[in-house]
């Protein structure tokens, strides 16, 4: 007869059952999450903002930044886009004196190693990030961007999950607040954001608490407007119907986003012409060749079922 072996450790469970009413007695005695920069921002959440390149992710990103380290916040900036020099000249004016960032704001940049360790380079970026918020003690992390961060395709499942597994145990294990930003997918001019325009958005936005999203007004190339696409733990103030339009500026020597007001989305959009709808029409033509249902088309194009049956009636 076999002995039973007694050193052998215990599974750990991956739930924790508790009854509802002690959930709530629970989360009574817990502080209510503090809006950061509201509605955007919540404390303790993976907030994920994408947009278009050269749209002015990273100017709204370092003046929400900026805003969240006046308010008593220490932030840590990770720029994987720009380079020292080019930070530098969008935070200078025309007699070459500088933006003076709050003390509690850091900014971290790639290091100029001659080798690499020989490790995971997944692990290895993890590793460096804690140890960059232990070196600041850094409550809120900027990541500027997810691309420069996957070692591989950041649409494919496989290579962009063990990262944001990662951000999201460091999240509720420390009770940082996340803010990533990512590029997205082509969108058609004429039609409203949504959440399938974000790169790999059917897993990166599961992980993610909200997502909002910047969108460029057709009618002036400098116009701007912010929309929310998911939340968790406010309103959505910022829909389709009422969008952040604001204008990307340079006043003083601080690349910016100034608020003008609110507006509909639609406003913003390229007017559809007989041109646009017949290309529309072929493109929904292709995508049911291909085998997808009515339904997948308009997710696909951001648009009503009912719109994919009217385009395509009698063809």
């Amino acid at each position: 007869m076999e002995s039973i072996n007694t050193n052998l450790k215990p599974i750990p469970n991956m739930f924790e059952v508790r009854t509802a009413n002690q959930v709530l007695k629970d989360a009574a005695a817990m502080p209510d999450p503090i809006e950061l920069f509201s509605p955007l921002i919540i404390q303790g959440e993976l907030i994920i903002l994408f947009a278009d390149t050269g749209i002015g992710k990273t100017a709204l990103i370092v003046q929400v930044a900026i805003h969240i380290a006046k308010g008593g916040w220490t932030v840590l900036y990770i720029d994987l886009e720009l380079s020292d020099k080019q930070f530098e000249k969008r935070y200078r004016n025309d007699e070459g004196i500088h933006f003076e960032f709050p003390g509690s704001f850091y900014r971290a940049s790639y290091a100029a190693l001659r080798t690499l360790p020989n490790v995971d380079y997944d692990k290895f970026f993890i590793n460096s990030l804690k140890s960059s918020i232990d070196k600041t003690q850094a409550s809120v992390i900027i990541i500027d961007n997810m691309t420069k961060v996957v070692s591989g395709d950041t649409d494919s499942a496989k290579n962009a999950i063990p990262i944001m597994n990662s951000l999201s145990e460091l999240k509720s294990d420390k009770g940082l607040t996340f803010i990533i930003l990512e590029h997205n997918k082509k969108v058609d001019d004429w039609r409203p954001i949504s959440l399938n325009d974000l790169q790999g958005s059917k897993m990166k936005s599961n992980f993610a608490d909200s997502v909002f999203t910047i969108g460029r007004s057709a009618n002036d190339k400098g116009i701007r407007y912010i929309k929310q696409l998911k939340v968790r733990s406010a309103e959505m103030e910022y829909d389709s119907e009422s969008v952040l339009i604001c204008e990307l500026t340079k006043e003083d020597g601080f690349l910016g986003f100034r608020e003008i007001g609110r507006g509909n989305e639609s406003d913003l959009l390229k007017a559809v012409t007989e041109e646009s709808r017949n290309s529309k029409i072929e493109r929904v033509l292709t995508l049911k060749a291909q085998g997808l249902s009515n339904v997948a088309i308009a997710k696909e194009l951001g648009v009503s079922e009912g719109a994919i049956r009217k385009w395509t009636k009698n063809r």
